[in-house]
């Protein structure tokens, strides 16, 4: 209550009073009338403005009051239609489907069972002791990421089709699903094609791969826990043949390339040995290194005889003339061994008038090349036979296999379809969305008006 509204009747005469008094009710009742409506007037505060209204002369003595409120103005309050249309808004958006799912989750869904299973891809440890640093950090990254390849792999295959069609033909997946004792929301229709199997499938089951930790967590529902059991065991009998089937085909892709490189090594040293063997066809010849080392003995020999005949010489010199028989005899051997090593080691690299073979340079190092070529090709030839036999002995060991740890037992009690949760995430999922329509409907109102 304000000041302004406390009128101190001592400062003003009675008579003024009762005539603002009787002229705020004629106001009154003239505004009501405008509006349609009935007004009734204090019989105390009416007899009370006509009796101060007769004039000073007749006037009753009116007792002072301390403080006269100011009347209040009585509306009738009526609801407008922006607040009517909150109201059943709220009603048709909230209210009514959150009412529906209630009944529907709570005397029309039918029980479901659900199995929890837990599995992971784990690979075959290595059983060599030597082992370097480059392979630890091979088998460490390369083995992660197959395994962690192989579970994406696994998770892909069990939401798939060709799960679909193993489940319809090895463990009755149509009659489990379309039993007459499950609702109509999720009762499966047997007339579907494929394509509806499989999403219905991938409704009914959840699989998460944690990349963290490896584990596949594996969730199947159904309208009964024996069936839930029968369609667990099933999808783990599967994907364990799939994991199989997949280190399987690893290992026969290893022996296989080990088996085609033994080939080409083996292609590589036939040729090799071919063509080494054609060359000493054509040239007559066996080993060229063995002809070089035996010219360069006999050269070596020569000039062994020829420091011995300078020796001789110089021996001779000194107690004979140069004219003397015996030094012209030493002088000629000097003379012919020089020649004769002059033309041994010119016969090495220069061709002789008419001859058609080539020079045993040009044989040795044609040679060379032959017998390197075939020396490589045995080393690998050698080396790829090692691999193919470490390959087989490598797929006699099973690289990668699915290890379950938990298997989906047939539970005691259904879990599913969760109608309170879904419930209730539906009524702030929609009261969320209508108060957002509420607000953008009070702005649009408020920017018309």
């Amino acid at each position: 209550m304000s000041d302004k509204n406390l009128v101190p009747t001592q400062q003003n005469p009675p008579e003024k009073r009762g005539e603002a008094k009787r002229l705020r009710l004629e106001r009154r009742q003239r505004m009501l009338a405008q509006r349609g409506e009935a007004f009734d007037v204090d019989e105390h505060d009416a007899r009370k403005a006509q009796t101060v209204a007769k004039g000073p002369g007749q006037m009753a003595i009116v007792q002072p009051e301390t403080f006269v409120l100011p009347p209040r103005v009585q509306v009738n309050r009526k609801a407008s239609s922006f607040s009517r249309f909150i109201q059943l808004s709220f009603c048709l958006v909230v209210l009514l489907p959150t009412l529906l799912a209630g009944l529907f989750f709570g005397f029309v869904a039918s029980d479901q069972y659900a199995t929890q299973s837990s599995f992971a891809v784990r690979g075959a440890s290595s059983s060599s002791s030597a082992v370097d640093i480059t392979s630890l950090f091979s088998m460490g990254a390369g083995g992660a990421s197959s395994e962690s390849a192989d579970s994406y792999i696994l998770q892909e295959y069990i939401h798939s089709r060709e799960m679909v069609e193993a489940l319809v033909s090895e463990a009755n997946f149509l009659e489990i699903y379309s039993r007459p004792n499950a609702d109509a929301y999720y009762r499966l229709d047997p007339s579907v094609p494929i394509e509806g199997l499989v999403d219905y499938w991938q409704t009914m089951s959840a699989v998460v791969f944690d990349v963290d930790t490896g584990i596949i967590s594996l969730t199947i529902r159904a309208f009964r826990a024996a069936d839930a059991e029968v369609i667990t065991r099933k999808v783990i009998e599967k994907s364990e043949g799939l994991i199989n089937d997949l280190s399987m085909r690893a290992r026969e892709d290893g022996v296989r390339a080990a088996q085609r490189e033994v080939k080409i090594a083996e292609t590589r040293f036939a040729d090799a040995r071919k063509a080494l063997a054609g060359y000493r066809g054509t040239e007559r010849e066996i080993d060229p290194t063995a002809a070089a080392a035996t010219r360069q003995s006999l050269v070596g020999t020569l000039e062994t005889e020829l420091a011995t005949l300078e020796a001789q010489l110089n021996a001779l010199l000194a107690t004979m003339s140069e004219t003397s028989p015996r030094v012209t005899y030493v002088k000629n051997q000097i003379r012919a061994t020089r020649e004769q090593i002059d033309a041994e080691r010119r016969r090495v690299a220069v061709a002789d008038d008419g001859q058609t073979q080539p020079v045993l340079t040009e044989r040795l190092s044609r040679y060379e090349e032959l017998l390197a070529e075939r020396e490589f090709a045995e080393k690998a030839y050698t080396s790829s036979m090692a691999a193919l036999e470490a390959a087989r002995i490598e797929a006699l060991k099973q690289q990668s296999y699915l290890a379950v740890f938990v298997r989906g037992a047939a539970p005691e009690e259904s879990t599913f379809p969760e109608g309170s949760r879904w419930t209730a995430i539906l009524a702030g999922s929609l009261f969320l969305a209508w108060g957002v329509m509420a607000l953008i409907a009070a702005a649009v109102r408020d920017r018309v008006a």
